[in-house]
């Protein structure tokens, strides 16, 4: 492996020319729009409605990796892990679920998008990029399909179906409590319940469902925002991680204690790439 990760490094930042060289694996991307991601192919793909996308790298790592951005994949793309992933080949993929807010019709849909992604051969383990929203995102699909996930990144994560209901007068300021309250409404209805207390003790919540990942040591490292007035850590990924350590699982915490809740990722996402690939099943020799 070590010789196809000094290959990969060659083209870092080559640009668009390095889909000139030739490359082994040939995967049938599915028919559709191709446009370009950040100087790499990015193949458009739509799941009961849903609009998504499978990025190509130039030259496929064996036993075809890749990173899934659950939610925000257009954000802050550079400061993630999802370009130097491409660089040592790694496909990027993104499929938007947002308003089921990742219920179960939400888990439904990314299980058909997980079974097209293993009908390309793709690795059975993803790595998961979870900011924002996306870290509820992560936490549910992962909790819910441990075996399909070989490492996670969270950034300033939502970790509790409640994040919004549990906001009010004393803890967020009033131009953005009418947010919150509006979101708590949808969640409300996505997750079939009439108010907070019910939202939190769902035993879909992250902040009740975390003993398979646990159980199943997914090592997760995720970046702590102190500033953040968003998605508040004390509420969020502090309780996450203390429930998670207790419970045996393997989880880092990031302290960004003068942050707020963007910008996400790093200036240099080389610390957050490495974790990926420290862990990632197929690549611990890198």
């Amino acid at each position: 492996m070590a010789q196809h990760n000094n290959f990969y490094n060659d083209l870092t930042n080559a640009g668009n020319e390095k889909y000139f060289f030739a490359s082994d694996c040939k995967i049938e991307y599915p028919a559709g729009e191709t446009v370009d991601f950040h100087g790499y192919r990015r193949h458009n793909i739509e799941i009961e409605n849903c609009q998504g996308f499978i990025v190509e790298p130039p030259h496929p790592a064996p036993g075809l990796p890749w990173s899934w951005c659950l939610q925000w994949a257009e954000s802050f793309v550079p400061r993630t892990p999802a370009l130097q992933l491409l660089e040592r080949g790694f496909h990027h993929v993104h499929l938007n679920v947002f308003p089921t807010y990742m219920n179960d019709e939400g888990v439904r849909i990314l299980e058909k998008f997980y079974a097209l992604l293993q009908s390309l051969h793709f690795n059975s383990k993803a790595a998961l990029i979870g900011m924002s929203y996306g870290g509820l995102f992560s936490l549910r699909w992962a909790a819910e399909h441990p075996e399909t996930v070989g490492a996670i990144y969270l950034d300033a994560p939502v970790c509790t179906l409640s994040f919004a209901a549990d906001r009010h007068e004393g803890n967020t300021q009033p131009h953005m409590l009418e947010f919150h309250r509006g979101e708590a409404a949808k969640h409300f209805i996505a997750y079939n319940v009439k108010n907070r207390d019910e939202l939190y003790a769902h035993p879909k919540n992250p902040l009740n469902n975390y003993q398979p990942i646990a159980d199943a040591k997914i090592p997760i490292l995720a970046i702590r925002s102190g500033q953040d007035q968003s998605v508040l850590p004390e509420s969020n990924i502090d309780v996450l991680a203390e429930k998670i350590t207790q419970a045996g699982g393997n989880i880092q915490i990031l302290n960004r204690e003068y942050y707020g809740h963007h910008p996400h990722g790093l200036d240099d996402p080389s610390p957050l790439t490495g974790f990926i690939l420290s862990h990632y099943p197929e690549l611990k020799t890198v």
